[in-house]
């Protein structure tokens, strides 16, 4: 069957159906209108590559569970987000690297300072490597990867219920088990 002759709609409903040859031309069909507007907005190629890239990626990766009406708006709706997702981020990333200017070097290249980071890196490990393998999952890829709730479950196949359960356990253990670490107030900025 030749997809190109479909309309958007008939082509949503075979992608929703998980269909690669749908997505295929889906892809076909958008990536340079949103790479245009992309890299109109960021002024860069590679970015707009990157975030044209992503977008797609999310698109067939959510798509069993994606509302999509009109599939043209649905991708520069979510460009336009994506957009602004990663300049919050990357206000957030300089905003942070001023910071870490503004604080004395010294202190930060101090070498004590160095093995207290790695020693609390290794307790960090250990402390998810002691997680029943479920709980272990659940907590990177909450804590770690910044998956929401509701991507956990779908990722996992597991209830939502489930999900909050495991992150409210292994929150409990990794209190626990770093309870004795100074930079406690790091870590629950860090990971709560």
């Amino acid at each position: 069957m030749n997809l190109s002759i479909l309309t958007d709609d008939e082509l949503i409903v075979l992608f929703k159906h998980g269909s690669e040859r749908a997505f295929q031309e889906i892809y076909s069909r958008y990536w340079k209108g949103v790479f245009q507007v992309a890299f109109k907005k960021v002024h860069h190629k590679e970015l707009a590559e990157e975030l044209t890239q992503n977008l797609f990626v999310e698109l067939w990766r959510k798509r069993e569970s994606v509302h999509i009406v009109s599939i043209s708006n649905y991708l520069f709706g979510s460009l336009k987000y994506n957009i602004i997702n990663h300049y919050r981020a990357q206000l957030v990333r300089t905003k942070y690297q001023d910071h870490l200017k503004s604080c004395n070097n010294d202190y930060v290249a101090n070498t004590d300072y160095l093995l207290m980071l790695n020693e609390l890196s290794e307790a960090l490990n250990v402390g998810i490597a002691r997680l029943p393998k479920k709980t272990g999952e659940v907590f990177k890829l909450s804590r770690m990867e910044h998956y929401s709730v509701k991507d956990i479950s779908r990722e996992l196949n597991i209830s939502e219920k489930a999900v909050e359960y495991h992150i409210t356990q292994s929150l409990k253990s990794m209190r626990f088990h770093l309870k004795d670490y100074l930079l406690l107030p790091l870590i629950v900025l860090l990971f709560l």
